[in-house]
């Protein structure tokens, strides 16, 4: 019963982080008309027409009707929190955990507070083969990302216009005035330290750097080598679908991994996917 209260679809989407065309100017791939323009017949679906068909098929329990809706949007190349927590629902619901899992770490990359997502997650990854117990990381980096996901980014983007739009007035007006007040001059550097501070914080989180590549096992089991071979001799364990995993390094076809007890190998690049 905690399953079905818990994996829920989302009903909105959130048009601010997807790609310009989520306003309307959507691709089409219907023939264009004898003008060189598609008809209103021939014209694609909204991206919100789409995404909400794939809520109203979720709700019915089309699951993979839902999936089918939802996945079609994330190959057109849209991007948002909403719709890759609906997309790992639908995953959930039709068995496929490491998918559903791969779907809920990248919606809590995008929503990092969302406690909706939070929840999906931990409970996908309590259903796992693999039930690896983290080993204590230092605080200091639990502090960092803390602080770097304290202010909601839609805050962060307002805070770092405003900044912005206070220091040019402020230069704007020292520029201009022929006996600018002392003070203009803290002014403009308390806000050149505010617009740098906030605009390194959005930078750090909208390209994730400093951030380590991570994947998620997507084969019902993987075998985990001493070195990229596949040499029988060479296998330390197994792991299993679902496994979330830091990414090291690549070698050609395989990548050496590390699993969140510390324990080190490498796998097929196929067997996962990354985050």
């Amino acid at each position: 019963m905690r399953a079905c209260r818990a994996v829920g679809c989302r009903h909105r989407l959130a048009v601010a982080v997807l790609p310009a065309v989520a306003l309307g100017l959507v691709p089409t791939t219907a023939h264009a008309s004898a003008t060189g323009l598609a008809t209103p017949q021939e014209a694609a679906p909204a991206p919100a027409d789409r995404f909400q068909a794939g809520n109203s098929l979720y709700q019915t329990g089309d699951h993979e009707g839902a999936l089918d809706a939802w996945f079609g949007l994330y190959e057109d190349g849209f991007e948002s929190g909403e719709l890759y927590y609906n997309i790992g629902n639908a995953y959930f619901r039709l068995g496929e955990l490491g998918r559903a899992i791969l779907f809920y770490e990248r919606a809590r990359v995008a929503l990092p507070r969302d406690e909706s997502v939070r929840t999906n997650l931990e409970l996908a990854r309590s259903l796992t083969a693999d039930q690896i117990t983290p080993l204590p990381g230092f605080w200091v980096p639990r502090v960092v990302r803390w602080a770097v996901q304290l202010v909601p980014r839609g805050s962060l983007i307002a805070i770092l216009a405003l900044g912005y739009l206070g220091l040019a007035s402020i230069l704007l007006y020292r520029l201009l005035s022929t006996g600018p007040p002392y003070w203009t001059r803290h002014a403009a550097v308390a806000a050149a330290a505010l617009t740098l501070v906030v605009g390194t914080n959005l930078l750090i989180r909208e390209f994730g750097i400093g951030r380590a590549e991570r994947g998620v096992i997507l084969q019902t089991e993987a075998a985990v080598q001493s070195a990229p071979s596949d040499d029988p001799s060479l296998q330390l364990f197994t792991i299993h679908e679902g496994a979330v995993v830091r990414i090291d390094r690549r070698s050609s076809d395989w990548l050496e991994i590390v699993l969140e007890d510390g324990k080190v190998g490498w796998v097929r690049t196929g067997d996962l996917e990354t985050i």
